[in-house]
């Protein structure tokens, strides 16, 4: 052992570190730059923990916030793209995604609608994909289908409507005012009900008795049933007499709930 600290004392003679300065001779040999340097050094090395914690903190905090599936819902309906809608449902869950779909529905702003209406669409396909309960049910509450004692006509109506034009059920009127008209071809066997359309209903018995186009209108045909689980249903939503756009719509039963699976679209005057 005594050699060996032999040695030691002997690598620190040859590097000349057997004598190192005392505190007393340091602060003797420190000139203004020197202390200037030094404060300078102290300086940077506490303003670097203060934000390192200070920082870290913060974002603590805000994971914390954004985890939370009420604030995270009250910042989206402040700006729905806020996040892409597979996160949005990943992250609030079926539930929460039908009231973002109902408070998104009832905002009329220009600025909002842009944005909304991607988003809308997107979310309505991501959760119609999933078989599982929750979105099966969110999806018909969203569609107001849950009333299994209603028939099946009716429900696969007020879906389909509610699913191009939201819960408010509203075309704009057109430029000269005039009201928007729903225009559904019924079946002779079909029973009559109510849909909620904001504007003049109108039942008609066949194509044949279509009536000339005034103002905005929607058009829909009677509802075909491949099988007692599986219809579609085709519309016309005419803005003007040169806008407009032909939709046919695939809707599955599921749990007893009608949820629209496809939507091809067809534009054209």
């Amino acid at each position: 052992m005594s050699e060996t600290a032999n040695r030691f004392e002997e690598l620190l003679r040859r590097l000349g570190l057997d004598a190192l300065p005392t505190y007393q001779q340091i602060l003797e040999s420190m000139d203004p730059l020197s202390w200037t340097l030094v404060l300078l050094l102290t300086g940077a090395v506490i303003l670097g923990v203060f934000f390192t914690l200070n920082t870290r903190y913060r974002f603590h905090a805000f994971q914390e916030a954004e985890a939370t599936p009420e604030i995270l819902l009250a910042r989206l309906k402040q700006d729905p793209t806020y996040l892409t809608p597979a996160s949005i449902i990943n992250r609030l869950g079926a539930e929460m995604t039908l009231l973002l779909l109902e408070y998104g529905d009832q905002i009329t702003a220009p600025q909002w609608r842009a944005m909304w209406s991607r988003v809308r669409e997107e979310l309505l396909g991501l959760l119609s994909a999933q078989h599982a309960f929750g979105p099966v049910n969110a999806l018909a509450h969203y569609y107001l289908s849950t009333d299994i004692q209603e028939p099946d006509s009716m429900r696969i109506r007020r879906t389909a409507l509610i699913h191009k034009l939201g819960q408010r059920r509203q075309l704009e009127p057109g430029s000269d005012g005039l009201l928007a008209q729903l225009r559904l071809v019924r079946h002779p066997a079909e029973q009559l009900g109510e849909l909620g359309f904001e504007g003049p209903t109108i039942w008609m018995e066949n194509l044949e008795d279509s009536m000339p186009i005034e103002g905005p209108i929607i058009q829909m045909d009677s509802v075909r049933f491949d099988t007692v689980d599986r219809a579609s249903v085709n519309l016309l939503i005419q803005r003007t007499p040169t806008v407009g756009g032909a939709f046919t719509l695939r809707l599955e039963k599921r749990n007893e709930m009608w949820v629209v699976v496809d939507e091809r679209v067809k534009w054209g005057p």
